[in-house]
């Protein structure tokens, strides 16, 4: 493609295409996006989930920012007629997905990488990994944050690429306050603007980071509340023999409740964490709910009595497997060699690909990342010491590992991070700060004892989970 002079196209002739490809193109592939999107964020969240999602939203670049656009030496140089306009520039459309916190962005981005790289009639939505733009982890020097990724919407003709922006509500409010889209990126801002724009995106990303505290912290709870279990008493029943909480199921709210767990328990295609269930409780019947969980004292007990046939996994998250059976994913014989070699390769095996479909925090990456983490995390904990195990002291060290592996120009997600120091700390005396090869080799018995509650790998299967232990350990 030859370069552009000034008399290729004029703003004239410019105009006329806008207008004419804005209402033939750009606002159809706007609306299917829209709802593509949604629909896959509906089809993988839960509705616990989907509440973190605050707003999506989009827009079609107006006519002016697209000509100041077109305009700029980088692109100027590359545009020879104004068919060549939506190859270059890639955010004429785009969409914009504001979520609660910096996990939730991540789950997101959890949410829509399984999209294809190719949009189809079956699959309308595509997904372009070359196009990832994470300024979260290395943000701009102005202070933005975020993550971009250009999806693909399939139109008659050729696909369209929209922008996808995900930021928290504290990025965004950044954005908002700063009008960092007003600017055009040719421009020079004043250096004191810069500055206080780069100070004031430090604080809030301190923000999001206490609020991700914040999040652990509520989190455990919730799982406390659902993983409690109360002792049967003498008071626990009344003189028919019965649990109180019983008759309270028998009509009203109670069996109302009973009603939408056994809806929920029959219609389950994955297993379902405990405290995605009993939001969805809350949620329905308000929160007081949680206070004696309709006269059974413990969400366990009633949901033992609500589901009789249901089969609970144990340890601290824990899930309610479907009515008809999880489909195990490993049925291979005890010989499959070639699997381990594989996964030793940076394959991830498809167990952690079925596992993350139902946890949507379990971490897909390479095996040199997990040696990363737990090096990371074990010299982070060398450093903070040994304690009594805390969500305080389990922050203070995801954090520290973080900003280190940040410092060294190798940064690591904190969700992961939190994954694994999470599930180590729940398996491990915190008093005793442990090695990196020790934090590997618990993680992966956790993860696999997981795996075999949620049926996804038969706990005598040796060879497929020798090929997930090489993928975790290396």
């Amino acid at each position: 493609m030859g370069d552009r002079n000034d008399e290729a196209f004029g703003y004239a002739e410019f105009g006329k295409w806008y207008d004419d490809h804005r209402v033939a193109t750009l606002e159809p592939a706007l609306d299917r996006a829209m709802d593509a999107l949604q629909h896959e964020l509906d089809d993988s969240l839960s509705d616990r989930d989907l509440a973190r999602i605050r707003s999506v939203s989009g827009r079609v670049k107006s006519k002016r920012r697209t000509w100041r656009k077109v305009n700029q030496q980088r692109y100027r140089e590359q545009l020879v007629t104004v068919d060549d306009i939506p190859q270059i520039i890639d955010d004429l459309v785009g969409i914009r997905l504001t979520c609660t916190n910096l996990r939730d962005l991540e789950m997101v981005q959890a949410a829509l990488e399984n999209l294809p790289s190719h949009a189809s009639k079956k699959r309308p939505l595509s997904l372009d990994p070359a196009s990832e733009r994470d300024y979260v982890d290395a943000p701009k020097e102005s202070g933005y944050r975020g993550w971009h990724v250009n999806l693909g919407v399939a139109l008659e003709g050729s696909p369209v690429t929209i922008e996808l922006q995900v930021r928290t509500l504290l990025q965004d409010s950044w954005g908002e306050l700063t009008h960092e889209d007003t600017y055009s990126k040719a421009g020079e801002l004043p250096p004191l603007v810069e500055v206080l724009s780069a100070r004031m995106a430090d604080l809030l990303a301190t923000l999001d980071d206490i609020a991700e505290d914040l999040r652990n912290e509520l989190d455990r709870i919730d799982e406390a509340i659902v993983a409690e279990t109360a002792p049967v008493i003498d008071t626990d029943v009344n003189e028919s023999g019965v649990e109180p909480g019983v008759d309270a199921l028998t009509s009203g709210p109670g069996a109302d409740a009973v009603d939408l767990v056994v809806e929920r328990w029959r219609s389950l295609d994955r297993p379902l964490e405990l405290s995605s269930l009993a939001w969805a409780l809350q949620n329905e019947f308000g929160a007081e709910v949680s206070d004696d969980w309709f006269g059974f004292r413990t969400f366990k007990r009633f949901l033992t009595y609500a589901v009789p046939d249901g089969e609970i996994t144990g340890g601290p998250q824990a899930y309610l497997l479907p009515a008809d059976g999880s489909v195990e994913v490993s049925q291979t014989p005890d010989d499959t060699a070639e699997s381990s070699s594989e996964a030793a390769d940076g394959v991830i095996p498809d167990e952690a690909q079925e596992l993350r479909r139902i946890d949507r925090g379990f971490p897909l990456i390479e095996t040199d990342q997990w040696h990363r983490i737990y090096e990371q995390l074990a010299e982070a904990w060398r450093r903070h010491g040994g304690g009594p195990s805390s969500t305080r002291m389990l922050n203070q060290i995801t954090r520290s590992a973080r900003d280190r592996a940040g410092a060294m120009g190798e940064p690591l997600s904190r969700r992961h991070l939190d994954h694994v120091a999470k599930t180590v700390f729940a398996a491990a005396d915190a008093e005793t700060p442990l090695t990196a090869d020790e934090i590997g080799d618990v993680f992966v018995t956790a993860v696999l004892q997981r795996m075999a509650e949620l049926r996804i790998v038969n706990a005598g299967n040796a060879a497929r989970r020798t090929a997930i232990a090489r993928w975790l350990l290396g």
